[in-house]
């Protein structure tokens, strides 16, 4: 056993001290520890399972890869044999989390906030098992509140205490504009965990304070508190900004196989070891493995960027898709072949100027003047040749002399041109 953790009685330790190592894999933060051994030697002894909260707010369609970690860790979770309750903040996403904000979020609509849900829903299920998902809406209850209750959840809580957060500290001493509906965010979320009884809540490390004010409000309605688990953030495909939709700078869960594999591979060198370890199921051995290799000096990255999409995509898509993504990537830039599949457009026979047949192959994404401007760079590639002349004449058609099809390369995107 873990020397920092409490001694815990027989028959349970061997397995509690299992639990825990999984639980523990890949956080940030456990708090408080204890009280996580307390509630796995309950669970275990009554045979109840725990119950595991995590809120989500629908304040867009779509998830990505940073928000995977915590899918990740739910599904954990689920297959120790813990109960599993994903919460929709129908109610919370019409005010939108304030963490790490610098100012008010646009206020978003109930229908707005529905159709997101669904999309969020069906790609969390990529991820956790819905069979043994809870899933409930804080609308069912937040929308039935009487005002005295508001009020007595109101008064568990300072508005000096609210203050503290980092977010709403800065935006006070800068003046900034704080909504009054702000501050119920933190209570709102907390008061979650007391209708569901939720013995774990998980979270970014953003998350900290409304986690921890879960934990007292609980205590102001007579419950035990919940533990919380803190988890890292992702970095985006830059390397440096959390990995964000509004950022652009992410990879999406449902991004179709070709995209996703190519957006893994345009992250930093730096982030593979942690891609795998955070985004992936890699275990802990294969990514200890990846780290050694890519510690290597003789080692090309590239080998194991390309391992990397390949299991992202498999996780999402299959096995097939993730065999296609990286034949396809690996003819366009390891071989320099065209893609088996691209966008196809057909013209009439005749010579045409260079510019002019890049702008018809590409319709509505070029002007002239940006079109030249790629030429002048070397960024375009006819029939895998390089043209840097706008005017070079292109001869397309049937006859001798002539080319039936052109395939133009412009950065990463491909098009053919053939003849009618």
């Amino acid at each position: 056993m873990n020397p920092t953790t409490p001694s815990v009685p027989s028959p349970h330790a061997k397995e509690i001290e299992r639990q825990l190592a999984v639980i523990r894999s890949g956080i940030e933060e456990l708090i408080p520890e204890s009280g996580m051994i307390q509630k796995l030697e309950r669970s275990l002894r009554t045979g109840v399972p725990l119950r595991v909260k995590q809120g989500f707010d629908p304040t867009a369609p779509d998830i990505h890869l940073g928000h995977t970690i915590g899918l990740r860790k739910l599904r954990q979770f689920q297959d120790l044999g813990h109960q599993v309750v994903l919460i929709v903040g129908s109610y919370t996403a019409l005010i939108g989390d304030p963490s790490g904000r610098n100012k008010t979020r646009p206020r978003l609509s109930e229908e707005t906030v529905r159709a997101n849900a669904q999309t969020y829903l069906d790609q969390f299920f990529k991820v956790v098992d819905r069979e043994r998902t809870e899933v409930r809406w804080n609308g069912d209850w937040f929308s039935t509140m009487k005002f005295t209750e508001i009020l007595h959840l109101t008064s568990q809580f300072t508005v000096a205490r609210i203050l503290e957060r980092d977010d709403f500290d800065q935006r006070w001493n800068a003046q900034e504009p704080i909504g009054v509906h702000e501050l119920f965010y933190p209570l709102m979320q907390a008061y979650d965990s007391v209708v569901i009884r939720a013995d774990v809540e998980i979270g970014a490390t953003e998350q900290k304070f409304n986690l921890l004010t879960g934990r007292d409000i609980q205590i102001a309605y007579d419950q035990e508190p919940q533990v919380i688990l803190t988890l890292p953030v992702l970095e985006g495909l830059d390397g440096v900004r959390r990995m964000s939709k509004s950022l652009g700078n992410y990879i999406g869960v449902a991004d179709p196989p070709g995209e996703m594999f190519g957006k893994v591979m345009s992250i930093p060198d730096t982030l593979i070891e942690r891609y795998f370890r955070l985004a992936s199921d890699a275990t802990a051995e294969e990514c200890a493995e990846v780290a050694r290799a890519l510690a290597k000096s003789d080692t090309n990255p590239m080998t194991s960027k390309k391992a990397l999409g390949h299991r992202l995509v498999r996780m999402y898509h299959g096995p097939d898709a993730a065999d296609h993504a990286r034949d396809e990537f690996e003819k366009q830039f390891s071989r320099r072949e065209a893609p088996s599949e691209m966008p196809t457009v057909s013209l009439n026979a005749g010579p045409y100027r260079a510019r002019d047949l890049l702008m018809k192959a590409f319709p509505g994404q070029y002007t002239g003047t940006a079109a030249g401007a790629l030429f002048k760079q070397g960024a375009v590639y006819l029939n895998g040749n390089r043209v840097t002349d706008v005017g070079m004449e292109v001869q397309l058609g049937k006859g001798d002399g002539a080319a039936p099809e052109i395939v133009f390369k412009v950065g990463r995107k491909f098009a053919r041109v053939v003849s009618a």
